[in-house]
C-alpha cells in the first residue's frame, strides 16, 4: 500500500502538443569498408528488376591532404600525417572493388620546407584514373610533412584536376589540422567551385577540435577529435557521392514553433524494412540552427523521438536530390525529485515516473536527478519508505517542478533472538503495512524511514501463540535516529 500525498505546488498547466502518437579499437576501419563497397556496388548496378536500367554517373573523388609541417603533431601517440595515411589508404583498399569509381590524390605543404614555405607549393600527384589505387597508397606512405598550408591555393588548382570531366558526379574531400597560412580565403574559392559546377559541395574533415568556425564555410565540416570521429567522417562523405544527395532537418518546435528544442536521441526506421537505419542525436551547430543530416533516399521513412513519453512520426515521405525539413512539436518542461544530500547510508532514492491516471511506467528518475518530459499531467511514486504518491503534477514549457522529498530518519531494531513481526506506519487512523522483518536476523537492523509515527506487531519466532504478540509504537523524526528493542 502507499502513502498519498496531492502535490500542494500543482500549479502548472499543460501545453502538450498532441497529433504524434508522435564505439572501439584504434583505427578501426571493417566495417566501413564493407558499406562502401555494398553502398558503391549496388547503386553502380541501378535497382534490381527496372526495364530500362539507369546508367550510374562515373563517381570522381579527390582526396586533397594537408602535408604541412604541423601534420607531424602527435595524435593518439602517433603523428597526425600517420594516422592519417592509415585510415585514408584502408579506405581506398576499398574503393579498389567498386565498380564506377575513380581516385585522384592532392597534396599540399609537402614540396618545400617551412620556414620559410611557399604558398603555391601544392600537387595533384596521382590523377584520375582506373586502377591507380596502389600508387595514391605510395605516394601517401613516402610523403612527408614539411611546409605551410595554402589551402585557398590547393582548392583553386582543384578545379583544373577536374576539367573536362562533366559526366561525373565530382566530390573534393579535404583532410587538414589546420588554417589558410597564406591570406587566401578557402571560403570564397569553395563557393565558385561549386557555382561553376567543378564538384559537389565539399567535405572538410579536420584533425582536432576549434577549427569549424574558418572552415564550415568551405562545406560539410567534421571535428575529428580522434580516429574513429575520423572514420565516421569518411564514412559520411564517401557516401554522399554514392548515391543522390537527400538531406534532412529535423526541427524540434517548442510552443512558439520555434525550433528551439535540442539535445534529444531520434531514432529513424525504413518504414518497408522495418529496420533501424540510423540514430541521431538531435544537435544545433554552430550557428544555431538544427544541424543537417545525410540520409539515403527511402520512400518511407518512421521517426521516433526518445522523449519522455516518446513521440512517433510515421510515413515521412523525403523529396530525393533536395533539402527536406520535418517539424515536429516538441513542448518540454522539467521534473526534479530532490533529497537530502547524502542519504543516510548511501541510501538511493527513485521515484516511478507515469501519466495521470495510467499505469505504464515511462521514467525511473534518481533521487537529485532532473530530467525532461513533455509538457502534461504525471504522477511520481516515490520509492522511499513509506511510499508517496505524487498526483496530477501539471509540468509546464520550460519550467521546473520540484519534488521535495521530507528528510528521512533512520530506525534501528535491537534484537536477542529472532522474530517475525510487520512494521506499520500510522496514517488517518488506519495501520498501513510497509516492511515485514528479517525473521532469521538476531543482529541490529537499520531502516531509513520518513518522518511520521510507525507501529511495530511482533512475536518471538518460536513462539506457538498469538497471545505472545507484542506492539511498539515511536516516530520518526528527521535526521534523527530511534532505537527500538524487540
Amino acid at each position: 500500500m502507499a502513502i498519498m500525498h496531492n502535490n500542494p505546488n500543482s500549479d502548472f498547466q499543460s501545453n502538450s502538443q498532441t497529433g504524434f502518437s508522435a564505439q572501439a579499437n584504434q583505427y578501426r576501419l571493417p566495417a566501413l569498408m564493407l558499406c562502401f563497397v555494398f553502398i558503391f556496388s549496388v547503386l553502380a548496378y541501378g535497382q534490381a528488376g527496372a526495364k530500362k536500367p539507369v546508367k550510374e554517373p562515373l563517381k570522381r573523388i579527390l582526396f586533397v591532404v594537408d602535408a604541412s609541417q604541423s601534420m607531424w603533431g602527435q595524435w593518439e601517440g602517433k603523428p597526425k600525417m600517420e594516422v592519417a595515411k592509415l585510415l585514408l589508404s584502408r579506405v581506398i583498399d576499398s574503393l579498389e572493388r567498386v565498380p564506377g569509381t575513380e581516385l585522384a590524390l592532392r597534396l599540399y605543404g609537402h614540396q618545400f620546407t617551412y620556414p620559410p614555405g611557399r604558398c603555391d607549393d601544392s600537387k595533384l600527384e596521382v590523377p584520375f584514373g582506373k586502377k591507380n589505387h596502389a600508387r595514391i597508397k605510395a605516394v601517401l606512405r613516402n610523403t612527408n610533412p614539411r611546409g605551410t598550408t595554402p589551402i585557398a591555393y590547393s582548392l583553386e588548382q582543384a578545379a583544373n584536376d577536374f576539367e573536362g570531366m562533366t559526366d561525373s558526379r565530382n566530390m573534393i574531400i579535404l583532410i587538414t589540422d589546420g588554417l589558410e597560412e597564406c591570406g587566401g580565403d578557402p571560403c570564397a574559392v569553395s563557393r565558385a567551385l561549386q557555382k561553376r559546377g567543378v564538384a559537389l559541395k565539399p567535405f572538410v574533415i579536420g584533425l582536432g577540435t576549434g577549427m569549424n568556425n574558418q572552415l564550415d564555410c568551405i562545406g560539410t565540416y567534421f571535428d575529428a577529435e580522434d580516429s574513429d570521429n575520423f572514420a565516421t567522417a569518411l564514412k559520411t562523405a564517401l557516401n554522399q557521392v554514392s548515391k543522390d544527395l537527400t538531406t534532412l532537418t529535423v526541427e524540434l518546435t517548442d510552443s512558439k514553433g520555434l525550433p528551439s528544442v535540442t539535445d534529444v536521441a531520434m531514432s529513424i526506421y525504413e518504414q518497408e524494412k522495418k529496420v533501424l537505419a540510423y540514430n541521431f542525436m538531435h544537435t544545433m551547430n554552430e550557428k544555431g540552427n538544427p544541424d543537417t543530416l545525410f540520409v539515403d533516399y527511402q520512400p518511407v521513412y518512421n521517426l521516433e523521438l526518445h522523449t519522455i513519453p516518446s513521440l512517433h512520426l510515421d510515413n515521412i515521405r523525403l523529396e530525393k536530390t533536395t533539402h527536406n525539413t520535418i517539424k515536429i512539436p516538441v513542448s518540454q518542461g522539467k521534473i526534479k525529485l530532490s533529497t537530502t544530500n547524502p542519504m543516510p547510508f548511501g541510501k538511493e532514492l527513485y521515484g516511478l515516473v507515469r501519466r495521470c491516471g495510467e499505469e505504464t511506467i515511462l521514467h525511473v528518475i534518481q533521487g537529485g536527478q532532473t530530467a525532461d518530459y513533455l509538457t502534461g499531467c504525471y504522477d511520481v511514486e516515490v520509492l522511499s519508505m513509506p511510499r508517496l504518491l505524487y498526483e496530477k503534477i501539471e509540468v509546464e514549457e520550460n519550467q521546473l517542478k520540484q519534488i521535495q522529498i521530507p528528510e528521512p530518519g533512520v530506525l534501528v531494531l535491537q534484537r536477542r533472538s529472532p522474530v517475525k513481526g510487520d512494521l506499520f506506519v500510522e496514517y488517518n487512523g488506519r495501520l498501513v503495512w510497509i516492511y515485514s522483518l528479517d525473521s532469521e536476523s538476531v543482529t541490529a537492523e537499520s531502516l531509513v524511514l520518513l518522518p511520521g509515527n510507525y507501529r511495530l506487531v511482533f512475536r518471538a519466532a518460536n513462539a506457538k501463540r498469538a497471545a505472545y504478540t507484542r506492539e511498539a509504537a515511536f516516530t520518526i523524526i528527521s535526521g534523527k535516529t530511534k532505537k527500538v528493542k524487540l
